[in-house]
């Protein structure tokens, strides 16, 4: 007998006990001299079985004759009982084979492999349904409903030594009976990728590779519950399986492999007040992976798949899962630019990636599904970073509410937001918030202490990861998240600013950077809240002594293009990361005192009028001027600066290089972009320093630039703003072309003298 044979006797005579579990311990037997593949006795029936790998017709009248002649033999010893036999065959029984066993004088049952185990488990059926069944959070961004053909593009998988996995890898590897954790960040395609491991074990099963079938099941399904049992059977009602129990026994045989998608979706029930350590209800959250871990057998495969930043440590995390620490533990990176560019392509879109883009694939299937990145709907004016991120932040916000907390997603959203500004009281903006101020950040927004499934969301909120402590702190992970969030209470706060707006901004310590302040502005517009709102919510900031939110609504002034009006009103000691000053607003009643400034951008048309005062304050980087006495003249006194950046002699050397007009004006355009700090250019921008001549080709340029993938042209309120793009090659062509424009040899630079 070959191992190929031996071991498919093994599996059946496995699955027999199972199916018979009064004939647990029975199986193959010798009967007078002779070897029985099986006989198992239960209480009203004995069982006989004979299996075989082989197809023919011979060897199914062998096991006949064997079956009947022990039929016969055990008969007259078990005169109570039915007495059944079995012909169990690997591959369907050919029609010679059932011809042969259909001759039988005693009752002997023709079936596969497939037939004999659906007894214990019908798993093509399971596999049917399930695929008819939401997978984790697969779902369309727009609409919310279950995608069930999803188009993937596989992510990077690397493990903790930083080898690179695959999902055929990880199929692999469960099969083999490996225990594995997955984790990503918010909106990475976990649920995705554990569909497409789902799909290569399904598939393996279907092609008789193995005998294991796969079980997917979404954790969020199962608040609360503690037993393994409970939820296998939950589940199968779920997805309208008629026979839980079937799935349960099949578990215990050993015949599936669990993908647990989710572990940061589930919540031990009855918690809430009665701990103060939020690590303590993670370990009580826990206690069903435990268990699962703990009696899944030997041999069967486990992958369970959650939230990054869920636990404080990995340490943690081994811990609550009940885990070994040398179960493979599996990080999700997000997208690639060429991940990005691939799965963009397949959305029916092929231009450009702008760089302020977000590399989740949630937030980029959002975008592409709601045509925010459609070619067609881009035309001119494609989605600036404040309104793609106030897009992405309602989108993100109605997935967390999908938790089942009670919760709507405005709430969600303005929960993340009041916490992104709590973190404003730190260092450097982005926590760590402990438990306490989490929790009493759920109470201010909703009116009550979070339940048990308030926690979870609290536990899982996006964006917010866990520190080295131990104290349960969390800090924002993402600073373009961050940002964007804290928009939310300034752009409140602006609108109504002698309303009861519950801000309280009396200790933060940082400013919002440029993507804040964009959002802002662009709610603003929006929402249409007019330059008098504006001023007078500057003004009560600045009065209140708020001034970390007087010099944020006063960047968002500057970045609508409005103007202040009235007394003057002073702001003090706050640190700035970065102020853009354009002629369009003239903010000359407005003085800064005792402020330090990461960075301040003076355009070239800004006048001595038009620019607020600033008075003992330190400048890390002054763009736009060359020198201190390039400065307009009585704006800046007792101020101290460490660098200036040489934009107009710069931008005239390269006006004066030997090459055509329209390659001067071209690696103008590439410096201003791709060299100098910001979010984007205006339009306007790109003109200034250049004489009449040059001005004339900048928008053939434009155009040239944004054809070749170097540019994406987007909308700021009612300017025109370009972003470069997202492709490091991109980059690195211009700041090679930058570095040596005579002799670069790139044919943008050819295609530009084409343009003369």
């Amino acid at each position: 007998m070959g191992d190929d044979e031996r071991e498919f006797e093994d599996e059946v005579r496995r699955i027999a006990r199972q199916l018979w579990p009064e004939a647990e311990h029975d199986g193959a037997a010798m009967v007078q001299g002779r070897e029985r593949d099986g006989i198992f006795e239960t209480e009203d029936c004995v069982h006989c079985v004979e299996c075989t790998v082989s197809r023919q017709k011979d060897k199914a009248k062998t096991d006949r004759n064997k079956l009947e002649q022990l039929i016969r033999q055990i008969g007259p010893g078990h005169r109570t009982k039915h007495i059944q036999g079995w012909f169990i065959t690997r591959d369907e029984p050919t029609a010679d084979q059932r011809t042969e066993i259909n001759k039988s004088q005693v009752r002997i049952i023709a079936c596969s492999f497939d037939q004999l185990r659906s007894k214990l488990v019908d798993a093509r059926s399971y596999l049917t349904l399930r695929g008819r069944y939401p997978f984790g959070s697969v779902r369309d961004p727009a609409t919310g409903k279950a995608i069930h053909e999803l188009d993937y593009v596989p992510l990077d998988i690397t493990d903790d030594e930083n080898r690179a996995w695959t999902v055929s890898k990880i199929a692999a590897a469960l099969l083999a009976g490996d225990h594995i954790v997955l984790t990503g960040d918010y909106g990475a395609g976990k649920s995705a990728t554990l569909r497409e491991i789902y799909h290569s074990l399904a598939c393996l099963f279907d092609n008789r590779k193995t005998l294991r079938f796969p079980i997917f099941i979404n954790l969020r399904d199962h608040h609360g519950q503690s037993d393994p049992v409970e939820m296998l059977e939950r589940h199968a009602r779920k997805i309208g399986f008629p026979s839980p129990h079937s799935l349960v026994r099949a578990w215990r045989a050993g015949y599936t492999t669990l993908l647990l998608d989710g572990f940061d979706e589930i919540a031990a029930a009855g918690w809430a007040g009665l701990t103060k350590s939020l690590k303590d209800l993670r370990w009580h959250s826990m206690e069903l992976l435990r268990t699962i871990e703990r009696d899944t057998p030997p041999g069967s495969g486990l992958l369970v798949a959650g939230r990054a930043h869920f636990f404080n440590s990995e340490r943690e995390m081994i811990g609550a899962l009940g885990l070994i620490a040398r179960v493979p533990r599996l990080q999700l990176s997000e997208f690639s630019v060429e991940q990005v560019a691939v799965f963009l392509e397949r959305q029916g879109w092929n231009s450009t990636v702008p760089e302020w883009l977000p590399t989740r694939p949630l937030l980029i299937a959002y975008l592409a599904r709601k045509q925010l990145l459609d070619p067609a709907t881009i035309g001119h004016d494609g989605p600036s970073p404040a309104a793609g991120w106030h897009h992405l932040l309602d989108r993100i916000a109605e997935r967390e509410s999908e938790i089942e907390a009670g919760i709507d997603p405005a709430t969600v959203r303005r929960l993340v937001e009041t916490l992104a500004s709590i973190a404003r009281n730190t260092l450097d903006g982005i926590g760590p918030l402990s438990p306490d101020q989490i929790q009493d950040a759920f109470k201010k927004v909703c009116g009550y202490a979070p339940d048990d499934r308030g926690a979870v969301l609290l536990q899982r909120l996006p964006g917010l990861g866990g520190t080295s402590g131990e104290d349960g702190s969390r800090v924002f992970v993402d600073r373009d998240f961050v940002d964007a969030a804290r928009a939310g209470d300034v752009f409140r706060y602006m609108q109504a600013p002698y309303g009861d707006t519950a801000i309280d901004a009396s200790g933060w310590e940082v400013t919002m950077r440029p993507l804040g302040v964009q959002m802002t502005a662009y709610r603003c517009s929006e929402e249409r809240v007019e330059a008098g709102r504006m001023n007078a919510a500057l003004r009560k900031a600045c009065s209140d002594g708020l001034f970390a939110l007087g010099a944020d609504i006063l960047a968002t002034v500057a970045a609508s293009g409005v103007s202040f009006e009235g007394e003057p009103v002073y702001v003090k000691e706050v640190v700035v990361e970065g102020l853009v000053l354009e002629g369009s607003a003239d903010l000359h009643g407005v003085e800064f005192q005792d402020s330090v400034f990461g960075r301040l951008e003076i355009s070239a048309d800004a006048s001595e009028r038009s620019i607020p005062m600033f008075r003992r304050c330190h400048f890390a980087l002054v763009a736009g001027r060359t020198s201190e006495r390039d400065l307009p003249d009585g704006r800046f006194a007792d101020c101290d600066y460490e660098e200036f950046e040489l934009d107009a002699s710069t931008t005239r050397a390269l006006l004066s290089l030997p090459l055509p007009v329209s390659c001067r004006v071209l690696l103008t355009v590439l410096k201003k972009i791709y060299v100098q700090k910001g979010a984007g250019r205006k339009e306007g921008a790109l003109s200034r320093g250049l004489d009449a001549n040059a001005r004339a080709v900048v928008a053939e340029v434009l155009a040239l630039l944004r054809r070749e993938g170097f540019l994406v042209r987007t909308r700021q309120g009612t300017d025109t703003v370009w972003l470069p793009s997202k492709d490091p090659e991109k980059r690195r062509r211009a700041l090679a072309m930058l570095a040596a424009p005579l002799s670069a040899c790139d044919g943008l630079l050819d295609q530009a003298k084409e343009l003369t």
